[in-house]
């Protein structure tokens, strides 16, 4: 299908316009105008491997392969690739009669929907074994083909307690039977079996991450959805950790923070650059110093973010497969030594070195994209007063919310 935005390619004044217009839209924790991304990408999938930051509820991990399953009836490939797509659609009409309204992929798009759940959950359906990984859709339904021509081919056994060896499916055999009538009507609501398998399935393939933890011991004050844990940090959630993980868990903290601060200054520059006010009318400067201020008084609370740190974070993107350039590397030390070495928020504000610095992050990141960039008043008009300016959640939002479905199995069970 040929691309609703080709002349993006073709056209690089236009292009760059486009892309300045879309970063206005997007969720103030995800910007990454300073190149932070990697680090915290590498930290969610750590603490949270197979939750992305696109999904919503929990159940879809077993829609998915119940619909597989449905699907494989027919008697092609082809044919199972369209009644599985069909599915899709359906179930977006199921949940609706069941009465769920936040949460349902594709509720106010129906057949339009272009990014389907299985695409969503595919790797976390993969991530936690509930198919095999690397596998696909289409590969399952070859094998069931496959598995029907073998038993045509295997004669019976005079003792009807031998098993038939056939080609595995892919999918997971003990995962828990669909309920009945998938597709006329139904919920998010976790069975209890259904949650027993889900939690029996993350604990064992993530074994050592915070998800996997909490999975098995919920906070003591987290009652409900008014109660949640704010993040990560939350003392709810450390205290009673295992030692290696609340290491684990403190840095992430710690980055996120740090990283905060680099991200109020880089604003600062660009509101200095702009002169522009907010919604109340008060200069953006002035906000920004405000909040770099309020931001200096949080992070003298905690412990530097010493080499040792950074090194131990370094490994961490590695693990993750994920790459580190020695230009990031060193971002990140500068301003991790300067905001050590600074006694107020206006030695980091005033450091004509760190402004610098900055100023070539982003140029080093955005290319021609970048608002401080001498001459690109384009950028800077595109500004919207915030640039990634949110603290990393590290995707607690999400898994909190998959944790939530599985909590409230446990009370119906």
């Amino acid at each position: 299908m040929t691309s609703t935005f080709g002349w993006l390619a073709i056209d690089p004044k236009q292009r760059r316009r486009m892309m300045e217009a879309v970063d206005q839209f997007r969720d103030e924790t995800t910007l990454d105008d300073l190149g932070f991304g990697a680090i915290r990408d590498a930290f969610s999938n750590t603490l949270f491997p197979g939750v992305s930051s696109i999904q919503t509820r929990l159940r879809y991990v077993l829609f998915i392969p119940w619909l597989l399953q449905e699907a494989s009836h027919r008697d092609t490939v082809g044919r199972m690739q369209s009644q599985f797509r069909e599915a899709e659609f359906r179930l977006i009409t199921a949940l609706q009669s069941g009465k769920e309204t936040v949460g349902v992929i594709g509720r106010d798009a129906g057949r339009t929907l272009q990014r389907l759940p299985s695409e969503i959950y595919w790797v976390a359906i993969g991530r936690w074994g509930l198919v095999e990984s690397g596998f696909s859709a289409r590969r399952y339904f070859e094998r069931e083909l496959l598995r029907r021509e073998e038993l045509k081919a295997t004669p019976r056994a005079d003792d009807p307690d031998v098993p038939i060896r056939l080609t595995p499916t892919g999918l997971d055999p003990r995962l828990p039977p669909p309920p009945e009538h998938l597709l006329r009507e139904t919920t998010f609501a976790l069975r209890p079996e259904d949650a027993r398998y889900l939690r029996e399935a993350i604990t064992r393939t993530a074994a050592g991450s915070l998800f996997a933890h909490l999975v098995t011991h919920r906070p003591e004050n987290w009652t409900d959805e008014t109660n949640q844990p704010a993040g990560v940090g939350d003392p709810a959630i450390r205290q009673g950790l295992p030692p290696e993980l609340e290491a684990l868990v403190d840095r992430a903290t710690k980055f996120a923070l740090y990283a905060q601060g680099a991200n109020l200054l880089y604003n600062l520059l660009v509101a200095e650059a702009t002169h522009k006010t907010d919604q109340h009318g008060s200069a953006l400067e002035e906000v920004y110093t405000q909040r770099l201020g309020e931001w200096f008084t949080e992070v003298q609370d905690v412990k530097p973010l010493h080499a040792r740190d950074r090194e131990l974070i370094w490994q961490t993107v590695i693990h993750s497969g994920r790459r580190l350039s020695a230009t990031t590397k060193d971002f990140v030390g500068t301003w991790a030594d300067a905001v050590a070495n600074a006694r107020a928020a206006a030695d980091l504000i005033g450091n004509h070195q760190l402004r610098c610095k900055i100023v070539g992050r982003e140029r080093e990141k955005k290319g021609p994209r970048a608002r401080l960039t001498p001459g690109n008043q384009l950028a800077l008009d595109a500004w919207g007063g915030a640039s990634g300016t949110g603290r990393f959640d590290y995707l607690w939002t999400n898994a909190r919310r998959h944790l939530q479905d599985l909590y409230d199995a446990e009370e119906t069970a």
